[in-house]
């Protein structure tokens, strides 16, 4: 089999330090992921039993898949750096990459059903729908994946991949988000001329949630296009420009790539951020809520005898 790729000088890791860095990440985005996984298919808390959830541990799959297979293969290219290594470091970035921004999408477009049909939220995403979704994610993903396998590897398929594999969810995403804004926005102008009930009360809370649940699927969606669109810049001058051999053009796309690549590990420290629930469910997790409630005891206590010391002070004077 042929391992030719699309343009001459197509390489990876350039020399030892951005190997270990690397190696490095590659174990920090394993070990952030599987965390993720484990809060939210365990859920310790018992607040995260949320059919959209499991878009987030599959986006969390796709991300172990870049610590797992991607980021090792890219360390390893600097010790072997041949066409096999690099053709099998291409499947899975393709694969991996593809699997993360359908994730996303199918998270902004559960946000909006959830704020359009909030009676029919339930109805409409269902759990076997939601498996369906999650098993055509994948369908798509290995799809792109295998092309080049199957002998697609002209420039015509980096054009097919980046419309129809990152161009077409990006602007779904980007279009269901004003859609969302627009709805919510709409929302809590109707809040305003209602007077102030328990139901209200409520309403608002809900409309308040959902606001913080779509802005952090948002920053999801920011970040992943932050870093990826200019290694996608670069990357097409590389494939139709006469730039291949350019080292200031082959070092911009060495560290976009990295930037990539490196996204991979933000998002668990992203849910711990936005998420109350799953910050909470991690800590249970980690045992570390023992920890601070402890903290919390000691302090309760040293308090209470300062107090009580206080005020024996102030009788005996």
């Amino acid at each position: 089999m042929a391992y030719d790729m699309f343009y001459k000088g197509y390489f990876l890791t350039p020399n030892l330090t951005m190997a270990i860095i690397y190696i490095i990440f590659g174990i920090y985005t394993v070990v952030g992921n599987i965390l993720v996984c484990c809060v939210f298919i365990k859920d310790p808390g018992r607040n995260l039993r949320r059919t959209s959830n499991y878009f987030v541990v599959n986006l969390s799959l796709a991300d172990i898949l870049v610590g797992i297979a991607v980021e090792p293969i890219n360390a390893a290219s600097y010790w072997t750096n041949n066409n096999e290594i690099l053709f099998v470091y291409y499947v899975f970035a393709c694969l991996s990459c593809i699997c993360s921004i359908l994730n996303i999408c199918a998270l902004m477009v559960d946000r909006y059903v959830a704020v359009r049909y909030p009676f029919q939220y339930r109805t409409i995403v269902s759990g076997p729908r939601v498996k369906l979704a999650l098993v055509i994610i994948w369908i798509l993903s290995i799809h792109f994946g295998v092309l080049p396998i199957l002998g697609w590897r002209s420039e015509s398929f980096q054009v097919y991949l980046y419309a129809l594999g990152v161009l077409t969810p990006t602007l779904v995403m980007l279009v269901t988000y004003y859609g969302l804004t627009r709805i919510l926005k709409k929302q809590v102008e109707n809040l305003k001329n209602i007077s102030d009930t328990k139901e209200s009360a409520f309403t608002r809370r809900g409309v308040e949630r959902e606001k913080r649940i779509s802005t952090t699927v948002f920053i999801m969606l920011m970040v992943f296009l932050t870093a990826w669109f200019p290694f996608v810049i670069v990357d097409f001058l590389l494939v139709f420009g006469s730039t291949s051999q350019d080292p200031d053009v082959r070092l911009a796309r060495d560290i976009t790539l990295s930037l990539g690549f490196f996204s991979s590990g933000i998002n668990p420290v992203l849910y711990a951020w936005r998420i109350p629930n799953f910050r909470r469910g991690l800590l249970i997790l980690l045992r570390l809520n023992k920890v601070r409630k402890i903290r919390v005891g000691h302090h309760l206590n040293s308090s209470v005898l300062h107090t009580n010391y206080s005020i024996n002070s102030v009788n005996q004077n």
